[in-house]
């Protein structure tokens, strides 16, 4: 795969939650071949905080539960040129970090000039 940084961004309500998914997808990426050669980055912050941080990640992942406010972050994304989708239901509840990095790539290589 020709990715040579994927910094990765998850927006939740307070973090907790998404700091399990956050400790899965890195387990999974730092284990994954086809991202050996990668820069991986995967952090958490909460929701009110995007603005700091979205500047230093590639693509942002919203949790489920706050799927209401995915226009207004969408807005602070579009600023700074960054793609965001909002993470499957199912694939949070049974924390498939695998899924959520799939889709976190598939966002970054559609994004791209």
């Amino acid at each position: 795969m020709d990715l040579p940084r994927l910094h990765v961004l998850l927006v939740c309500n307070l973090g907790a939650s998404t700091g399990i998914m956050v400790a899965k997808m890195r387990e999974i990426a730092k284990n994954s071949q086809s991202l050996a050669n990668t820069d991986v980055k995967i952090d958490a912050r909460p929701a009110g905080e995007l603005r700091e941080y979205v500047a230093d990640y590639d693509v942002v992942l919203i949790g489920p539960q706050i799927k209401h406010l995915y226009e207004n972050l969408k807005k602070i994304c579009d600023e700074h040129n960054k793609p965001i989708g909002i993470i499957d239901t199912q694939d949070y509840g049974m924390v498939n970090g695998g899924n959520i990095l799939k889709q976190a790539i598939r966002l970054v290589l559609t994004h791209r000039p």
